[in-house]
């Protein structure tokens, strides 16, 4: 995986400063292109044809491109192009992805199977055509203020361009709503994100772009449906198979992340039975509850892997460099294991396979069972026995039946979509506007539009923002800060609407997610496996906040709140009420020391002297 980087003009500095910015992301070469007109920048991740001839920005004729991501089908596009003259130089897909511009335009990109991220500058048209993958697993940051047009793979690379940038109030309410910066914003002004399945056009003279959607996911789905019900089935398995195998191109060293759970362990089994010796990796927690080693081990036993274990515990240093090196403010916790584990696996590989996305397609959360036991509850009985859910005491265990019961009572509501969102909450509005105070908007007023009220529609959300600009943006940040390339095989565009065409059943029967999914791993994996509750990836704050200097400076420490932007009463509350065991506030705490933290170490490059507390 690699870099990129971009200007609408001449500027050999400026580019030099933003590939500078993303080293992490391509440690094996760097290129620059730079004419009247623009300014190219890449730094490469060598994965296919490690040579020199992989360099770029690469030509052709007109074309110039500057590429991050791999398309899997490549072999197959360039035997097409040579079919129609094409000549290759080297064993790089860049090179078809380049090809396929030049022959079929801006609708390559439906050809593709794959993830990317890329630039092709057309010298002819005076043109930049940006494109992002179906559903966002690479990254692509833009800033455009009509006149200067600047992109990259982080925001960090643009604000070496544009080091002046004013929070978004809209960003920072979702970002305390739902723990990540929603869709197309970012946490700046006049800084977007290209939408997954977009493509952009920018045109140098007249100084404008344009966006268009090349894939339709309702649409495929709605395709997908057509088909018998029983063909359907029949495909989902090879898919699935397919969609592996054809990750595990590469001229370097390949593995597989190995959590134990179904999704990373079916990914590893369907490797195993066709490559012995293949390399797993898992990061274990030294407190029981969060700790799932002995699920991992087991799974390596049954399929015969060479499986890589270490374990995680509170590091300040690990804390305060993964912060600071985020391009916004990001919630997720779970990107602490994430990164280590990221950082364990490049000591063996360039290369992982994850289960991430299965959760999405195959209906994995907790928040799925919420939707289909909220069907058959009445309001009225919810409203009875919310006031005895909330003497339910505060426990540190690892998403505990009283933390379920609370959030589910808590986030209770006749809007199916919003209830949905609410439950993923950290901040409902009551407390958001306490913290927000004049800033605070309203979350209804930050949904748009609204999700549907049966299954799918909620599926499709949580493609749409949960997957795009959590989970996949934190396997992007963990992985890259390691110059670790992540396959996410769950995300093959042919399998993704194929699975979420299918009968609501398919997914959800009484109390039991990922139905389908786990049929089909049961014919892989041991059925303790299969049959074992859904753990997630995620890390015990909620005992760090009691025992960390770190988190608690951030947390009381008048300096990190200067800012502006938070209540800081408000917060001193929650904390205490926390620390006294009165109410389990760890998710919104973390929210508020992250996006302190994040502030003072990576937007004011300052950080306070913790407090001897």
């Amino acid at each position: 995986m690699c870099g990129i980087a971009g200007l609408n003009f001449r500027d050999p500095d400026g580019i030099r400063a933003m590939t500078d910015a993303l080293a992490h992301r391509g440690p094996d070469d760097e290129g620059m292109y730079v004419d009247g007109l623009v300014s190219l920048g890449h730094r490469r991740l060598s994965i296919l044809d490690t040579s020199s001839r992989g360099r770029q920005p690469m030509s052709f004729q007109n074309l110039v491109i500057t590429y991050n991501g791999e398309v899997y089908n490549f072999r197959s596009l360039r035997c097409e192009l040579e079919a129609h003259g094409y000549r290759f130089q080297s064993g790089t897909d860049t090179e078809v992805v380049l090809y396929s511009y030049h022959l079929w335009g801006p609708s390559c990109v439906e050809k593709f199977n794959g993830m990317w991220a890329f630039c092709i500058y057309d010298r002819q048209r005076r043109t930049l055509f940006l494109s992002r993958d179906r559903f966002g697993i690479k990254p692509l940051y833009y800033f455009f203020d009509g006149v200067r047009f600047v992109f990259a793979s982080e925001l960090k690379a643009i604000r070496r361009i544009v080091p002046s940038l004013t929070m978004d109030p809209a960003a920072v309410n979702w970002f305390f709503y739902q723990k990540y910066i929603r869709a197309d914003h970012t946490i700046f002004k006049n800084c977007r994100k290209l939408p997954p399945a977009h493509n952009l056009l920018f045109d140098l003279e007249r100084r404008s772009l344009t966006c268009t959607r090349y894939f339709d996911l309702d649409a495929r789905i709605t395709e997908a449906a057509e088909e018998r019900l029983k063909q359907r089935l029949e495909k989902v398995e090879s898919l699935i198979c397919d969609a592996v195998e054809s990750r595990l191109v590469a001229d370097v060293a390949v593995g597989s992340f190995l959590s134990g759970g179904v999704d990373s362990s079916l990914v590893s089994a369907i490797i195993a039975r066709n490559h012995r010796s293949f390399k797993t990796f898992s990061i274990g927690f030294n407190e029981p509850s969060y700790d799932e080693v002995p699920h991992s081990q087991c799974v390596s036993r049954h399929i015969g892997t060479d499986h890589h274990v270490e374990y995680l515990d509170m590091d300040e240093s690990l804390v305060e460099h993964v912060i600071s090196n985020m391009d916004e403010p990001f919630g997720d916790a779970s990107i602490l294991p994430t990164y280590l584990l990221s950082k364990m696996t490049r000591k063996h590989v360039t290369v992982s396979l994850s289960g991430d996305g299965a959760d999405e397609v195959f209906g994995g959360y907790d928040a799925y069972q919420a939707w289909n036991l909220a069907r058959f509850l009445p309001a009225a009985a919810i409203r009875l026995v919310r006031p005895l859910v909330n003497l339910l005491p505060p426990d540190d265990r690892k998403l505990s039946l009283s933390f379920k019961i609370r959030k589910f009572v808590d986030g209770f509501g006749p809007n199916v979509g919003r209830r949905h969102l609410d439950w993923m909450a950290a901040f409902d509005d009551d407390r958001r506007r306490l913290l927000l105070t004049d800033r605070f908007m309203r979350s209804d007023a930050l949904i748009s539009p609204e999700p549907g009220s049966d299954l799918l529609s909620l599926q499709l959300s949580d493609i749409r923002n949960y997957l795009a600009e959590d989970i996949l943006k934190k396997v992007d940040l963990a992985s890259m800060l390691n110059s670790l390339e992540v396959r996410v095989p769950y995300l093959d565009y042919r399998l993704v609407p194929l699975v979420l065409s299918l009968p609501t059943r398919y997914k959800i029967r009484r109390l039991r997610t990922k139905w389908l999914l786990k049929r089909i791993a049961a014919r892989y994996l041991p059925p303790g496996i299969v049959r074992r509750k859904k753990r997630g990836f995620t890390v015990p704050i909620a005992r760090w906040i009691r025992q960390s200097d770190l988190i608690r400076t951030h947390l009381t420490d008048r300096r990190s709140f200067d800012h502006d932007l938070l209540d800081y009463t408000t917060v001193q509350r929650l904390l205490a009420d926390h620390l006294q065991r009165k109410a389990d506030n760890a998710r919104p705490l973390w929210l508020v020391f992250v996006f302190n933290c994040w502030y003072n170490s990576a937007v004011c490059r300052k950080s306070p002297v913790p407090n001897s507390l």
